[in-house]
């Protein structure tokens, strides 16, 4: 036996248990009770405190075409009848026609009682008016002719006394519009006025019971479609339940009369029919969209045309359509639609679909209220019979599904969770290493077009480096997306590192602005930092800080063309806050909302693309307790504020830091600090520099660099720094924090570099800045190598020592360059001394004897491998140069004097070879030699402060000012002229951090100096 067949036959047989047991009920329930015989009813016998109240049921005396009370000459214009006698209830169709007027009577005889009586109608078609013993007492509508009459069929309750013996009741009844039924439909009661007010307080009771019930149901359904828009099945049934509380409001009670007031009869016959056949198609509707599988298309598609068809002719054609059969065909299509549910019901029960045991019940369940609701209709059965238990147990049905529904949905949804958790853990690894697997080519890529960009032996044409511009952009873009897809991946995973510590928000800027600034040459905007110098230090990360910042700057360079770009900043309410403001296109109103999305940036043209920056700067803000916000008008430009918390002096916040997606590294804490500058090892071979802000940072160094011999001055800040440079003294390595406040490292090395190459004096940035753009802007202000914290201590080792042994080598190329340049006799000086030499032989043998030995010993000095040593004593210099001024001398006679004065202990002093003797050289060539009067040169020697000054002065030819700037210009660094005055100042520099001071006058002689310090070989 198929699902199918099976479905039918349980499908009848709850149909057959549902009715048989509401049958069963209302006959087993049925008291028995006097009947009105032939328009007389007996009631002396009848207890109302005991037996209840009493059903005015059986023959009543009936007065076709008349209304006794009201038109007691006739009506209609029909004459006078006699009398006949009808059942109710019932229909007067076999008495008249259906349409017109109609008196009943009944006379009660009961025992003398002076009680108050209530009397209940139910339906009355379709107006009627309630007299006892000569007095209204109730009506409903306006039984009259039919220009006067008005219909309203709506029950009522009244309240009489009766008199000892008989007592005469009247019903007059109109219906001048209803074709399908007339008279008295359903049972009038009476019994004592608490009795009757009991049943009408059950009888409304139960409707707004039903009403309430199916109300909510189908409200929450709508709500719960309003969540859930790709389930139609949910507006459906919650469309079906409204219909039902609708029609419920104007059957029964007609409650809707005593919310709303009186409808014509026309209209509420019509909503009543409505929401009828609505029910019906509702119900077609329902199963297929909730269980399509297991119903039939065709027969959704007949049902829902069917009931198209009769809401058509409800509401068209009313009044010419009311018959019986009509208003029994929408019943059976109501009574069909929820049968053929109960049965898809069943059948997905068989195919164990969730929940449609639940919908089977609640089915059944309305279907014994359509029983109930035809009992009343066909039968005259009042609906308040049985207790109010269907909507209840749909009620529960329901609950019961949606929460089943929502228990496996839930389950379901954490099964989905846990495998969507564990794809995006997936992708995010994927994503973090391929980004890694992008790093590489795309530095490839920039690389090679930058190299190609800058070749000189074959320059590229200007479309091509355009396009090579272009081609480095592009891939600088994506390097960024790179490293902000890692930094994203990193807050997902709760594995971003954040070291709080008291950061100078200044210093910061200044170093992101003046990186951005380069990079925006080409575009008309001003970078400007306006963050106060005197402002206190934030509590922060200064590496994310930087990184904030630098986003900020980013995207609005972008969006801005020409104008400024301000980043400023100020203490409030306990908080900094700094505003980076722009001069750009400005943002349209509907896009803020999306700009710290994730994957979402707004371009110039309004359209949206991926980035990651303003999402990263934000999260970084939060993250370190502060808040970034946006304000912009279009055209006008764009305000990005941000706040941090203010550092304590012991470089702490009050604040709580965001902990969600973070990890923090508590700084190492040490309650010791020094005065500055801190040497120690003051033997140490070479000599280390270290700058940083925090004495942290400079423990850590310092004790690194204990272990290897290095002679280590440590200071906390940037003007220490420059002043410990200035000073007398060999400084082989400065190892430079990047952001310092008030002067930064970018500033340090700027001032650096104007004074020594990288190769004189090397620096190593040590910072935590780990962006791309922080390495650029270091190597752009002439660091020789960068380091990121935290770093290894082995690796800072390593690099230290590679620095260093750069300088070593430069040292030994100076010297090699020095004892090539004085092995490298010029020839014609060679030339004229052996002509001097053969002249003298003629005339002054021994004069030629003198200039031979001299010239032997001058050659000797020149040639010998001492000249590489690092270091003689100042004696075997000056031996050196008194020979070279004996030849001089011999070749010039008296136009050359020679004159020195230095202190014994100078001839001790140990210095590099060959520093003093070019310097006389040159006073003697191009000083005095110049002259035809010759001059005098005077080497001095003078002591102070532990320092050696040696001076050697002419009273030469002199040198102009612009002469002297040119000088100057000569010996820097890859200058092409000046080679031996350059090697000179090299040579200080390299061995004493000292250089060479030039001081002249046209007409008066040159000086030249430079300061060593007091050594002894």
């Amino acid at each position: 036996m198929s699902r199918k067949l099976i479905a039918v036959l349980i499908t009848i047989a709850m149909l057959f248990a549902t009715y048989g047991l509401l049958l069963t009920y209302f006959t087993i329930n049925k008291k028995a009770m006097p009947i009105a015989t032939n328009g007389i009813m007996d009631l002396r016998n009848w207890s109302f405190e005991r037996d209840g109240v009493i059903r005015l049921d059986g023959q009543w005396a009936f007065y076709p075409h008349r209304l006794l009370f009201s038109h007691p000459l006739g009506t209609e214009g029909k004459s006078d009848q006699p009398a006949t006698f009808i059942q109710v209830p019932g229909a007067w169709s076999k008495q008249m026609d259906t349409l017109g007027t109609a008196t009943y009577r009944l006379r009660l005889l009961v025992t003398a009682d002076s009680t108050v009586y209530g009397l209940k109608t139910a339906s009355i078609l379709i107006s009627n008016r309630l007299i006892v013993n000569g007095q209204v007492v109730g009506s409903s509508g306006m039984p009259d002719l039919k220009d006067n009459y008005w219909a309203l069929n709506k029950p009522y309750v009244s309240y009489f006394t009766l008199k000892p013996g008989w007592n005469d009741l009247l019903v007059e009844v109109a219906n001048h519009e209803f074709r399908v039924n007339s008279g008295i439909g359903e049972s009038i009661q009476l019994g004592k006025a608490d009795q009757i007010s009991s049943i009408r307080d059950l009888a409304t009771a139960h409707d707004w019971i039903v009403i309430t019930a199916f109300l909510i149901m189908g409200l929450y359904f709508i709500g719960l479609f309003s969540q859930r828009r790709n389930d139609h099945s949910l507006v459906v049934f919650g469309l079906v339940c409204v219909f039902i509380a609708a029609f419920t409001s104007v059957s029964g009670e007609r409650v809707l009369f005593d919310a709303i007031g009186p409808v014509p009869f026309w209209l509420y016959f019509r909503i009543q029919m409505v929401l009828t056949v609505g029910v019906g198609a509702g119900f077609f509707l329902y199963v297929y969209t909730a269980f399509r599988p297991y119903s039939y298309k065709w027969l959704t598609k007949g049902g829902l045309v069917a009931g198209a068809t009769l809401l058509l002719l409800h509401m068209g054609f009313a009044a010419q359509i009311t018959t019986g059969p009509f208003r029994l065909l929408t019943s059976l299509y109501v009574t069909f639609a929820l049968l053929y549910a109960t049965y898809v019901f069943v059948y997905a029960v068989l195919n164990k679909v969730a929940g449609s045991w639940y919908l089977a019940v609640a089915a059944m369940a309305l279907n014994a209220m359509v029983l109930n609701q035809n009992l009343n209709v066909y039968f005259g059965v009042p609906i308040y019979s049985i207790a109010p238990v269907e909507p209840f147990l749909v009620l529960l049905m329901l609950a019961l599904m949606m929460s089943l529904r929502f228990s496996n949905a839930f389950k379901r949804i954490e099964e989905l969770s846990g495998q969507l958790l564990e794809a995006d853990k997936h992708k995010d690894d994927f994503l973090a290493r391929t980004s890694h697997e992008f790093k590489t080519p795309l530095h490839g890529v920039m690389n090679i077009s930058r190299s190609m960009l800058e070749d000189v032996t074959n320059p590229p044409g200007i479309e091509q480096r355009e396009k090579l511009q272009l081609m480095i952009d592009i891939t600088r873009k994506l390097s960024q997306l790179v490293y902000d897809i890692l930094d994203l991946s990193k807050l997902k995973q709760g594995e971003l590192r954040i070291e709080p510590a008291a950061v100078d928000v200044r210093s910061v800027v200044e170093m992101q602005v003046r990186f951005y600034a380069y990079l925006c040459m080409e575009k008309e905007v001003e970078l400007l930092n306006q963050v106060p110098t005197g402002l206190p230090h934030a509590y922060g990360d200064e590496a994310r800080l930087s990184q904030i910042v630098g986003n900020l700057l980013d995207n609005s360079i972008k969006h801005t063309d020409s104008g400024t770009i301000v980043v400023n900043g100020r203490e409030h309410s306990g908080m900094l806050q700094f505003e980076v403001r722009d001069t750009g296109v400005g943002i349209h109103p509907e896009d803020l909302p999306h700009i710290f999305e994730p994957f979402k940036s707004i371009d110039n043209t309004g359209r949206r693309g991926t980035g990651l920056g303003l999402s990263i700067a934000k999260q970084l803000v939060e993250l370190q307790g502060g808040t970034l916000l946006v304000s912009s008008t279009p055209g006008v430009g764009t305000s990005f504020t941000f706040t941090l918390p203010v550092a304590d002096p012991n470089g702490k916040s009050t604040w709580t830091l965001d902990n969600r997606a973070v990890s923090y590294v508590q700084p190492m804490k040490t309650d010791y600090s020094f005065q500055t500058p801190y040497v120690t090892n003051a033997e140490g071979k070479r000599t280390v520099l270290i700058v940083d802000d925090q004495y942290v940072n400079l423990k850590v160094l310092l004790d690194a660099l204990q272990s290897l011999d290095y002679r280590v001055i440590a200071v906390k800040n940037g003007v220490e720094a420059l002043h410990e440079i200035e000073q007398p003294g060999r400084i082989d390595l400065v190892i430079l924090d990047l952001m310092m406040p008030g002067m930064s490292g970018y500033e340090v090395c700027q001032e650096i570099r104007k004074r020594y190459s990288l190769l004189e004096l090397p620096v190593l940035m040590v910072t935590a800045a780990f962006q791309p753009q922080d390495k650029v802007a270091a190597f752009q202000v002439g660091a020789n190598d960068y380091l990121p914290k935290p770093f290894d201590l082995e690796e800072l080792k390593a690099r230290i020592g590679s620095l260093l042994a750069m300088k070593e080598s430069l040292g030994r190329a100076v010297d090699m360059e020095v004892a090539f340049l004085q092995s490298q006799i010029k020839p014609h000086f060679l030339y004229n001394v052996l002509n001097s030499i053969v002249s003298s032989s003629y005339t002054d043998v021994e004069r030629a004897r003198n200039m031979i030995v001299s010239l032997a010993d001058y050659l000797r000095g020149s040639f010998r491998f001492s000249n590489t040593d690092e270091r003689i004593a100042f004696e075997e210099e000056f031996s050196l140069i008194q020979t070279y001024v004996e030849i001089e001398k011999a070749r010039f006679g008296e136009r050359i004097s020679f004159d020195y004065d230095i202190p014994e202990a100078a001839y001790h002093v140990a210095m590099p070879p060959l520093l003093l003797q070019p310097l006389v050289e040159n006073a003697i060539r191009h000083g005095i030699g110049g002259q035809i009067k010759g001059g005098k040169v005077k080497l001095t020697a003078v002591c102070a402060e532990g320092y050696w000054l040696f001076t050697v002065t002419d009273d030469g030819i002199g040198i102009s000012r612009e002469q002297q700037q040119q000088l100057l210009e000569q010996i820097k660094p890859n200058s092409e002229q000046g080679v031996g005055l350059r090697n000179i100042d090299k040579r200080l520099r390299f061995e004493y951090g000292t250089a060479l001071e030039i001081t002249s006058e046209p007409g008066h002689g040159t000086s030249v100096a430079f300061r060593i310090p007091d050594v002894q070989p």
